[in-house]
């Protein structure tokens, strides 16, 4: 009991010497309330303005006498999910391509005569896909949707070839090639019109997991939370250290006051981090048990950063550097959904992955694995360093 007693007693001490910084404390609580929550706001502004699509005109023209086009724009037009991104209109060519100057439509199909006998027969006929150059947008799109419905209609005719050519072996009695070959198409045409059961809708988002607003503003609150160590370099150098050196002679050991000060810089984060995290809607009591992980974990941070270099500057620059790569490697810059393959499969090394899943409720095994295993390591390096500086009789 009386070990707990001299600890809380480092404990008090060492928090009224971070309260000598009170004002800079007072700014810190104010630029953390703010500014991840309009950073948040802001990047839901840059990631969904001006991305709203009202979905691609296609204009199908055939030759002469042709009534597919027609035939397109009806069946077409009744599903429901294609006409979510993509209209069709019966067209003659020279009024289509007039239509694709005058930007009335994105793009002209042009069909081959009889298109769709050969499709039925399994033959490949020739399509052609016009588009306008200056919408790159729509004109990938619909090469996209082309070269998808191209894919089905191959698979569909080589279905259509291996029936006939089993049909050409072995004809089954009383039924002619021409039945057999109107039965398998009628067979994958209705697996086109189910293919509903086939696909599975998925909205993805450029963050993936959270909202963009939290995504945005959990990711600077934990970078902010690791860059903060220089504000621990009081009570890690000077004559807080000489302090310390004096109660040794006592017999006093290193342990009390390094843990007085893990745990008075974990309050100090604490009063800084609940007030951010109730701004993002992330305050609730599992919410304050993340908050206290967040701040006992950066405080560890904080100490090894201070005790690692040998001046505030250092510290500073080393902190700062930290945060920033873990806050890119987190996907609080770019976009998770758009970082690099190699990136994105090294988002699980950032510590400030780790606190957002903390801070957002996504309390997974391994994430308190990672942190435990993580605040273990430093609390054990940084003690060592405290020893050695101490013993070192060193001061900033």
């Amino acid at each position: 009991m009386k070990e707990f007693g001299y600890l809380g007693m480092f404990v008090k001490l060492t928090w009224g010497r971070l309260c000598q910084q009170r004002w800079l404390l007072a700014g810190l609580v104010l630029l953390w309330l703010l500014l991840p929550l309009g950073v948040g706001q802001a990047a839901q502004v840059l990631l969904t303005q001006g991305v709203a699509f009202s979905g691609v005109t296609l204009a199908v023209t055939a030759p002469e006498g042709d009534g597919t086009p027609r035939l397109l724009e009806q069946y077409m037009g009744e599903m429901e999910d294609v006409a979510q991104y993509c209209r069709f209109a019966a067209m003659e060519e020279g009024a289509a391509l007039e239509a694709l100057e005058r930007g009335e439509v994105t793009a002209v199909l042009s069909l081959p005569e009889h298109f769709i006998q050969g499709v039925m027969w399994g033959e490949n006929p020739d399509l052609r896909l016009i588009v306008r150059g200056d919408r790159p947008l729509e004109s990938l799109l619909l090469l996209w949707v082309g070269q998808s419905a191209c894919d089905i209609l191959s698979a569909f005719q080589s279905g259509v070839y291996a029936v006939l050519e089993l049909y050409g072996q072995t004809p089954p009695p009383g039924l002619s090639r021409d039945q057999a070959m109107v039965e398998i198409n009628l067979k994958y045409i209705r697996l086109a019109l189910s293919r509903g059961d086939l696909f599975q809708m998925e909205t993805v988002s450029a963050t993936q997991a959270l909202p963009i607003p939290l995504h945005y503003g959990l990711a600077l609150l934990s970078a902010f939370a690791l860059a903060a160590a220089p504000l621990f370099v009081p009570i890690y150098s000077g004559n807080w250290l000489a302090f310390q050196r004096r109660l040794r002679c006592v017999g006093r050991g290193a342990a009390a006051g390094y843990w007085g000060g893990v745990l008075a810089g974990g309050l100090a984060l604490l009063l800084l981090l609940v007030p951010a995290l109730g701004a993002l809607g992330c305050l609730s009591p599992e919410g304050l048990g993340a908050a206290l992980g967040m701040a006992v974990w950066c405080s560890l941070f904080g100490g090894t950063c201070c005790l690692a270099t040998w001046s505030a500057a250092s510290c500073g620059v080393a902190a700062f550097t930290l945060a920033l790569a873990a806050l890119a490697l987190a996907g609080g810059i770019v976009p998770p959904a758009l970082l690099p393959g190699g990136m994105q499969a090294l988002r699980g090394l950032s510590p400030v992955s780790w606190l957002m899943e903390l801070a957002a409720g996504q309390n997974s095994l391994s994430t308190w694995g990672r942190l435990g295993v993580s605040g273990g390591g430093m609390a054990a390096l940084s003690l060592l360093l405290y020893r050695k500086r101490m013993d070192e009789g060193e001061t900033l």
